[in-house]
């Protein structure tokens, strides 16, 4: 590991672990370095928004950053469990193929999957990762995501089909769509023939912690046919997040 991440993070650590707010000296103390390297692990710790200054005066805190990041990953472990039965409940109605997915930068990942016993159905495989842009479970993630990670898919956004969308005013534009209606759909925009529907699930902070969709061959998934599912992959989306603890929408 590389010296000055290991520090950093024993650093944080330490901020994390203490019932009141450290100052430069107790931290050099405790990690028996010198008070300028404690001052400079302090102050990049700052920069990046896990560590602010706190009373009294020169000593610091861990930041809500933290606390954020460990919800939002134990959120996607109980998301797996929980949205499961859903899954298969969705493959059920619809005889399609359900999936949940999770973003991962510009990226999005499946987590779980439940496959229809229709002979003619998408593939994907758990563990794989497609770009966001052009996924039915990546829109939908993508629509609530920060601004830093919006970025990142701006710059991946490379045509995989005719129909990838690779304007950035246009995806924003669709982004805004998504928000509004709560749900995304694509039409053969990752793979050609495939078209999906996808809604964001949110975890017990209210963010957006995973997607669930359905996917399926074109001639089965219809325009009509997806504005007439996508209530309910909207509407199992919801339930998930509620037995999440998610608020009210």
């Amino acid at each position: 590991m590389d010296k000055s991440l290991g520090k950093g993070l024993l650093a944080l650590e330490i901020l994390a672990e203490s019932e009141s707010p450290i100052g430069v000296t107790a931290l050099a103390g405790r990690m028996g370095i010198t008070k300028s390297n404690a001052h400079r692990l302090l102050t990049a710790l700052v920069a990046t928004g896990y560590a602010e200054p706190s009373q009294p005066r020169g000593s610091y805190a861990p930041s809500l950053k933290l606390w954020r990041l460990g919800a939002r990953i134990v959120a996607r472990l109980d998301v797996k469990s929980i949205a499961a039965p859903h899954l298969a409940r969705l493959v059920a109605e619809t005889q399609e193929t359900a999936n949940l997915s999770v973003l991962d930068g510009p990226f999005m990942v499946y987590i779980d999957r439940v496959e229809t016993d229709t002979y003619i159905r998408s593939y994907n495989r758990i563990g794989d990762r497609h770009p966001a842009h052009c996924t039915g479970t990546g829109l939908a993630l993508l629509a609530h995501a920060p601004e830093e990670t919006l970025a990142q898919a701006l710059a991946e956004m490379k045509p995989h089909t005719p129909a990838t969308l690779t304007d950035p005013t246009a995806l924003a534009t669709r982004l805004a769509q998504i928000r509004r209606q709560g749900y995304a759909t694509t039409r053969a925009e990752f793979r050609p023939g495939i078209n999906s529907i996808a809604a964001p699930i949110r975890g017990a902070h209210g963010h957006v912690v995973a997607a669930i969709g359905l996917s399926g061959p074109a001639d089965r998934l219809k325009p009509a046919r997806v504005k007439t599912l996508a209530p309910l992959v909207a509407a199992t989306a919801e339930k998930v997040s509620r037995l999440l603890g998610a608020p009210a929408p």
